[in-house]
């Protein structure tokens, strides 16, 4: 999709932007010890029993944990930690065994089936993949995990580069004198100011591949929301489609946002339709088609699950098995109190849920801070000098976050209906894969409402923040999990790690740090200084201005 010419559009910014967030997820993979990302025992045996039988597909019920598995989980001190990481003795770093040597691929019995078979495989066979390489068999345990986590790392690398791309797609000229810049660099921050998003991306999960085909999807709607109804543009989205639905269940979301994004584009003011007087119908049918291809390729999966197991996503645990875990239901939970109770969940996780999954928390400030803040943006972005095509943009976009969460809202009333004791599933790392509409959405409300002269300090305020607010989660988990008294858990941290102490103070504390100064000098240097004029609108694709014949 991009070529060198647009690549060299993107301001320097964006780039040290970027740097900064593949450093905050790399120090993420290290603090946050191996195996204690959201399910991740569970996606680290799913990759683990595909690189050896990659076209297997386990019914649900059907796969118990690897030996491997259960072998390294108990060199834990429980989920979450029942007693503090520095308070848990370790194996030296030459002497801790390989998945082989904990067991291997053979089934461990009396174990709780592995619900991650409800996935598509495309996640875990890259993983796989990985598993794979040459010597990585050989290699200790929490090695084998950690080069997991950095193939997460660099699925979400491009992540605030899509941002800005999509800000600056959406942007009117109106919107601010330097065309855009200060604008798209705070769509590419945004990102940072989620501790829990990095954490999540740097695991083992395959919340990262959806994450990074769903922004590059999100930002090709941006373009055809924009006027691109051209076929090269159609076919990325048919790609990225397919990849999103063939990762996890949240995509099925999409397919009628892309549908949406075509219909109201070919419409918008901006659409680029052929000089002929084609019908916007017409002009639009060609891409559309394209698209759908991917849909149905990406639809195979799920097709397949209605064919056998005559629903779209089945329990992974298997029929039965949620009474085994929570007993049985007592039909009893009513609406108005799972409505607070989720509205209070699922808010808190969205810039929370550092732990598993409340404690530690790194406060209400930052917690529901960020969340104020960008329901301000949002709101902003509608109400502000918006024009009705702006609004039509918006809503179309917006609205993969709207139905996800009423999917997610409906999921968990259906357990709270059956299991009164408890609210289930109000995870708000749900609605991270589609963080690249609404950092855009959000930065453009910021910036209509700030006045000009405030835009100079608005994205270095924002940029600082998001760092901090990193800093704080990591300490607090540092302080709570890792270290056995008052100390900080450095020790810990220095011992645990798969990777030499030098290796780790380098990856958690050198390289964020010296990157944070960087990005710091770079925004605060381009919003002293008005931007070059540009001879056209810096994208990630090439657009042809019409549909090819």
């Amino acid at each position: 999709m991009p070529n060198r010419r647009r690549l060299a559009d993107v301001p320097r910014t964006v780039w040290l932007v970027t740097a900064l967030w593949g450093s905050l997820l790399i120090g993420a993979s290290l603090v946050w010890p191996m195996t204690y990302g959201y399910d991740e025992p569970q996606h680290i045996d799913m990759a683990y029993v595909y690189s050896a039988s990659p076209l297997h597909f386990y019914g649900p019920g059907e796969l118990l944990p690897t030996k491997a598995n259960i072998g390294m989980q108990s060199l834990q001190p429980g989920y979450p930690p029942r007693r503090p990481f520095g308070a848990t003795p370790t194996p030296p770093r030459g002497e801790r065994p390989s998945f082989a040597e904990l067991g291997g691929h053979q089934p461990s019995q009396h174990s709780q089936p592995n619900q991650m078979v409800q996935h598509p495989p495309l996640y875990y066979w890259t993983a796989a993949v990985v598993l794979r390489l040459p010597g990585v068999s050989h290699l200790a345990w929490d090695l084998q995990v950690w080069l997991m986590r950095l193939l997460s790392v660099l699925y979400l690398l491009p992540v605030p580069a899509l941002c800005w791309a999509t800000a600056r797609r959406l942007f009117t000229a109106e919107d601010d004198p330097d065309r855009g810049i200060h604008l798209a660099v705070l769509a590419a921050v945004v990102p940072l100011t989620v501790p829990d998003l990095i954490r999540d991306g740097s695991s083992v999960t395959n919340d990262s591949l959806l994450i990074l085909a769903t922004s590059v999807l999100l930002y090709l709607l941006s373009r055809v929301l924009t006027g691109d109804l051209s076929r090269r543009t159609a076919t990325w989205v048919a790609a990225s489609l397919a990849v999103a639905l063939l990762t996890k269940g949240f995509a099925l979301v999409l397919p009628p946002v892309v549908l949406a994004a075509y219909l109201v584009g070919a419409y918008l003011p901006r659409a680029r339709r052929p000089a002929d007087g084609t019908s916007p119908v017409r002009a639009v049918a060609t891409p559309l088609g394209i698209a759908a291809a991917g849909g149905v390729v990406g639809g195979l999966w799920w097709l397949r699950n209605l064919i056998e197991f005559h629903a779209v996503q089945p329990d992974g645990f298997g029929p039965g098995y949620q009474e085994v875990l929570f007993g049985p239901p007592d039909n009893r939970g009513a609406l108005r109190p799972f409505v607070s109770g989720f509205t209070r969940a699922f808010a808190k996780r969205l810039w929370g849920g550092i732990g598993l999954a409340d404690d530690p928390s790194p406060g209400p400030v930052i917690v529901y801070g960020w969340l104020v803040a960008v329901l301000l943006g949002l709101i902003a972005a509608f109400v502000v000098r918006a024009r009705r095509g702006d609004r039509a943009r918006f809503a179309v976009l917006l609205s993969s976050v709207v139905v996800t969460t009423g999917l997610v809202a409906a999921g968990s009333y259906h357990d709270f209906r059956r299991w009164s004791d408890a609210i289930r599933g109000a995870q708000g790392r749900y609605l991270y894969h589609l963080i690249v509409v609404v950092a855009a959405v959000a930065a453009i409300g910021w910036v209509r409402a700030v006045p000009p002269r405030g835009r100079r300090v608005l994205v270095p305020a924002v940029l600082l923040a998001a760092v901090a607010t990193n800093a704080v989660a990591w300490l607090m988990l540092l302080r709570s999990w890792y270290a056995p008294g008052s100390g900080l858990g450095l020790r810990a941290l220095l011992d645990r790690a798969p990777v030499p102490a030098a290796v780790t103070v380098a990856l958690v504390a050198v390289l964020p740090a010296a990157l944070t100064v960087l990005a710091m000098t770079g925004v605060i240097r381009d919003g002293m200084r008005p931007a070059p004029p540009m001879a056209d609108e810096p994208d990630l694709a090439t657009t042809p201005a019409v549909p090819s014949s």
